[in-house]
């Protein structure tokens, strides 16, 4: 009876290899980072009224916090020039634990749409009952006019290139982004009348 020759310098090469890819995964593992974003990240930026309602639909099932802005310390403008937070702005900001994107809807003083904000993120959880959402750079946003866009490519592959996250998350961020923007495609004025069903069911709650 044969015996199969065992190749000693390939088995050795197989092996170094094998702790080599543990290595480098247990260092991206180390400098990975999180970026949780809270829901009362807002508050030493404006003083607000605050709603929160639980929400079960065909769409979300998760938190909806409602931030009406009575005094902004320092108002946001966008690259655009555009302003997304100032007084009697509001946003309607969209937790869905089951989810992976994260809506926040923007509104201005006379409750026109300035904006949808989509946050892509590695997880949408909670923290003592307090919703968060930990961002994966990506994000998606639609304008009043339909058109959608995609930002921070470059945050996400300079992240990448860190080591601050894996190769898998930095595909699902992508992947997650293009079936995002998929489904958005033609249904602007789907969105605007689902979120200002919402803006008006918390108007009325502060009245």
């Amino acid at each position: 009876m044969e015996f199969e020759k065992i190749d000693e310098n390939k088995t050795h090469y197989i092996m170094m290899r094998k702790k080599d890819l543990v290595k480098k995964e247990l260092i991206i593992q180390k400098n990975i980072k999180t970026r949780k974003r809270y829901a009362d990240r807002l508050s030493h930026r404006a003083n607000y009224e605050l709603k929160i309602i639980s929400v079960k639909d065909d769409y979300f099932s998760g938190d909806i916090y409602f931030y009406n802005f009575i005094e902004v310390k320092d108002k946001i403008l966008i690259p655009n020039g555009k302003t997304i937070m100032d007084n009697n702005y509001k946003w309607l900001e969209f937790y869905d634990y089951s989810s992976k994107v994260k809506l926040t809807a923007i509104y201005d003083e006379n409750n026109r749409i300035i904006e949808w904000y989509f946050d892509i993120a590695r997880k949408i959880g909670k923290d003592n009952e307090l919703p968060y959402e930990d961002d994966l750079y990506l994000d998606v946003v639609v304008t009043p006019n339909g058109k959608i866009i995609l930002l921070d490519e470059d945050e996400l592959k300079e992240a990448y290139n860190k080591r601050e996250m894996t190769i898998k998350e930095f595909k699902n961020a992508y992947k997650e982004a293009e079936q995002l923007m998929n489904k958005l495609k033609n249904n602007k004025d789907k969105l605007k009348k689902y979120t200002d069903e919402y803006l008006n069911q918390m108007l009325n709650l502060i009245k």
